[in-house]
């Protein structure tokens, strides 16, 4: 008896140290009751939503975030996804309500289990962890240049996405919680090739792509040439680069090359200025193969 008396007064002594804690965290971030209008314009206005836009919420509580979207553009549709059936049954009487429910529908599912495939922007207002666990599954199936959308309300500020580091970070007046970006980077890894007529004559481009989320590094051959890339930029599907090489019977030539990823395929366009000669604008198609041809013997030749 003794015991069980000791051990119902720890609990009421921690239930009354904790509670001004957890009161003080649902009034400044609204947490469980859901975040407050003004998160909602913010993470609505970060995303900069455009026409056509797909907006997920994971973890969508009362539907407030996909319900904000969907009424600041009349051509924005979303769903979310909660684990608590009535929950999902709230937010869809709303969007029923507003006349919303043929654009947000909310639906009584595990957000490891949803289909991220269509989607343009996905909203989160996690913990730490669920939002860590949460990243292989993004990268893995968003397309590239989804938007990530995270309220770092309940991660006291820290970077939630591990190594993968936001693109960019609201923090609205400096008082509120940071709203986090992440952009959906394309997988660009592994060796590209491609042909540019310089110099009266087809000349084989070869480039090793190393890559870490958004970050990517870049080390081409012409010929017997080898050379790093400079300025090299990943943004979703968009990737640009600068190389300065030797070409054979061209001489030194600037190259700056900007395209679009599809897959194992880039198509765009390259700016190549000779050190002596006019800048000319070509198109160019690089395709993803094997690092067989980058690696092939060079020989002791220097011209």
């Amino acid at each position: 008896m003794g015991i069980e008396i000791l051990r119902r007064a720890c609990a009421i002594l921690i239930g009354a140290l904790l509670l001004p804690a957890v009161a003080a965290a649902q009034e400044q971030w609204s947490f469980p009751a859901g975040s407050s209008p003004a998160i909602i314009d913010r993470m609505v206005k970060v995303a900069q939503l455009r026409d056509g836009d797909v907006v997920v919420d994971l973890g969508s509580f009362d539907g407030r975030i996909v319900l904000g979207a969907v009424r600041s553009n009349p051509k924005v549709r979303g769903w979310g996804v909660d684990i608590e059936a009535s929950l999902v049954a709230a937010a869809n009487e709303t969007a029923k309500k507003e006349g919303l429910a043929d654009r947000a529908q909310f639906f009584h599912r595990n957000a490891f289990d949803v289909d991220l495939r269509e989607v343009t922007v996905i909203n989160m207002w996690l913990f730490r962890s669920l939002t860590q666990l949460l990243r292989p599954k993004i990268l893995a199936e968003a397309r590239p240049g989804t938007r990530v959308i995270v309220n770092g309300a309940l991660i006291d500020n820290a970077n939630m996405m591990g190594n993968w580091l936001p693109d960019r970070v609201d923090r609205g007046d400096g008082t509120q919680s940071p709203i986090l970006v992440w952009v959906v980077p394309a997988r660009v890894e592994g060796a590209w090739s491609w042909q540019l007529p310089l110099g009266g004559e087809a000349r084989p481009y070869d480039l090793l792509v190393s890559q870490q989320f958004q970050v990517i590094e870049g080390h081409a051959r012409v010929g017997n040439r080898r050379e790093s890339v400079s300025e090299a930029r990943l943004q979703g599907a968009d990737i640009s680069f600068v190389m300065e090489v030797t070409v054979e019977g061209v001489g030194r030539t600037r190259h700056a090359f900007s395209g679009k990823v599809d897959g194992d395929e880039i198509r765009g366009t390259v700016t190549v200025t000779p050190a002596e000669g006019k800048p000319q604008q070509l198109p160019w198609v690089a395709r993803r193969g094997t690092a067989a041809s980058w690696f092939r013997a060079t020989g002791v030749s220097i011209k």
